[in-house]
Parts: C-alpha cells; structure tokens; sequence
C-alpha cells in the first residue's frame, strides 16, 4: 500500500478500561500498513487512558491518544480525531468493539467504488448471555441479507469514509440535545445529499452488547426518537433494522395484542370472533416479517430458537411502544426533531466550526 492510501482509524472512548485494550489489539493485528489509530479520551474516570499510553509506547508508530478537555460526548470525540488525523481515509471505531482481521483490507477495496462505507457486526458477540448472542444475530442477519446496498445512516461503530468528504460535509454535529447517537444518522443523511454510500456486509466488527434492562431502554428511547424522525423524512432506511419490513411487523405484533381483549369480552355477536380471527392474522404478520430471521437462527444456532422468538417478541413490543410514543409526541407537537431540521436534511453546505 502506498501512503496515499493511509487509514486513520479514530476511536471515542470514555470509561472503557474493559475493551479498550482488545479493540486496540483487533485493529493492530490487521496488519493493514500505512495506519495510524487515535483514541480521543472523553475524560475518562477510569484508567482507560494509561492503557491507550501503554500501548502506544508499544506502538509508537501507529496509536496515539488524544485527551479532551471536558467531556462533550462520543460526536464531538470523532471530530477532534478527525482534525488530528493524516490518512486518506477514517475509519470510525465503537471502543466496545474487535475488528475481524481482513477489515481494513475489504473496506480499501470497497471504498473504490464508493465515498463512504458501512460495516455490519458480527453474528457472535463479545460477551456472554442470551441478550447480547440475540443482539448480534439480530443485527447480523437484518444487516447482511441484502448483501452490498447503498445505505443512508452513518453507523460509526463500524465505517469509514473518504477524508476529503468528511471535511466537505462537516463531520458529526456535535450540537444534536436529543442524543441516543443520532448524529449517525444526520451525517449519513448528509452523505447521501451529494455523495455514494454502500453498506458491506463483508466490512465485519465484533461488539460488546448490553443486557436486557439496559436493551429495552435503548430500543424504547431510539425507536421513540426514529419515529419523530420517521414523520418528519418520510422514509424507511433501505437496510438493516429499520427498513419497512421490521416496522410492519412490530406494528402488527402490537395490533395482535391489542385484539385480544375485545376477541375475551363477552361481546354480542360475531364481534369477540372477528376480534380473535384479526388478532391471529396480525401475529401471522408479525411472524412472517421475522421469518428471515428466525430461519437464520434456526440454522445458525438452533438450540436458542426459542429464545431468540421469546425475546424477539418481547422487544418488538417495546419497539412498537417506543414507536407509538415517539408519534404521539410527534402528533402532540413536542418533537425534538423538528426544533432541529438537520436531522432531515435541510441543512446546506458543512456544519459550521467547533
């Protein structure tokens, strides 16, 4: 590789002393040359900065760490490593994440034929448990299936881009208040106002994912905030978990449920019948949106079939209550979203300085 083609792999961190050291390691061991890896500390309590020194006293040539003057967040992070960083391309790492070895190798080559690139996790985890496996299996089927696509959200934990274009829209809007790392999606959407995104399966990285409470939090406050932003684009993205298909199925789980109690009331008529008849075709609806998936795990791992449809329902329903809360909000005239109009794409031109 000659040096024009540099990569400079840029990691938030903050309190990450449990992984730093294996992503660190993860990304060294693609052997990819020329590289450089700067970690941007956000203040961190914990000694994750003294491992980030540690290892660049290992690697002096290639990891550097960067340390924020006070803590602004994992957007602002990603910018300030990005002004420091001298490669042709930045590649933007989750500090709870494993590179698989030939990830930096199938990003250059992609990257050819596009301005940025979107990796997907892997189907195995980096921790143990029924949630975090679910997780991953999830995210890697619904990410995966589709094969090479072009995509609208900038999902930072696993993507690069071309230098030139991130400096050219702006890089991340650190001044987004509604958080839940929605300043992926604004910079994918300004991406893809001027330039060609591809989402590759093949871009692969291992994640660290959280438990149940801590999941169904996160799913409930994100799809509440993707409905809002949902109402305002009017658009589906084109993969992953958030495509027609999933949002469809949620609903129609959600509807199930709500038929049951006039399809148990003592009701006249056919109406208690019909009730449980809509109620049943609503879950034959939800199941076929899921079927996909259910077969990959079947195949893949199918002793957590059950399981995996156990709390596969158990979070659709807080996807599609997040979601109804989100509308209701949105309906209510309380949206976060529409008091700041980038996350649609209304902006013109790149973001002004930090």
């Amino acid at each position: 590789m000659d040096a024009g083609e540099k990569i400079s792999v840029i990691i938030p961190s903050f309190n990450s002393r449990e992984t730093i050291e294996v992503c660190l390691r993860s990304v060294i061991a693609t052997d990819y040359l020329p590289l450089e890896i700067i970690v941007v500390d956000d203040c961190s309590t914990d000694d994750s900065p003294e491992i980030v020194e540690r290892l660049a006293g290992e690697h002096p040539d290639i990891v550097c760490l960067i340390r924020q003057p006070e803590n602004g967040g994992p957007a602002k992070a990603r910018n300030a490593g990005a002004r420091q960083a001298q490669g042709r391309y930045y590649f933007f790492l989750d500090s709870d994440t494993e590179m698989r070895p030939d990830a930096l190798e199938v990003f250059v080559r992609r990257i050819a034929d596009a301005d940025a690139v979107v990796g997907i996790y892997d189907a195995v985890p980096l921790n143990s448990g029924p949630v975090p496996l679910y997780k991953a299996l999830l995210n890697h089927y619904f990410f995966a299936r589709q094969g090479v696509i072009t995509y609208e959200v900038f999902d930072s934990a696993r993507a690069g881009i071309r230098a030139e274009v991130f400096d050219a829209v702006g890089g991340f809007d650190a001044n987004l208040s509604f958080g839940m790392d929605y300043e992926n999606e604004e910079l994918g959407y300004r991406i893809t106002e001027r330039y060609n995104m591809l989402l590759d399966p093949a871009v692969v990285v291992r994640h660290h994912f959280p438990g149940f409470v801590s999941l169904a939090r996160t799913y409930f406050l994100r799809v509440a905030l993707w409905m809002e932003i949902f109402v305002a684009r009017r658009r589906f993205e084109s993969g992953g978990v958030t495509s027609a298909g999933t949002g469809l199925s949620s609903a129609a789980l959600l509807l199930a449920l709500a038929l049951l109690a006039p399809a148990a009331l003592p009701l006249p008529g056919v109406w208690p019948a019909l009730a449980g008849a809509l109620s049943a075709l609503c879950f034959c609806v939800y199941l076929y949106g899921y079927s996909g998936f259910l077969v990959f795990v079947a195949r893949r791992k199918p002793a957590f079939l059950v399981p995996a449809l156990l709390l596969n329902a158990l979070f659709t329903l807080v996807i599609a209550a997040g979601a109804s809360f989100g509308l209701l909000k949105t309906v209510a005239g309380r949206s976060e979203v529409r008091a700041q109009s980038s996350i649609i794409g209304e902006r013109d031109g790149p973001l002004p300085p930090p």
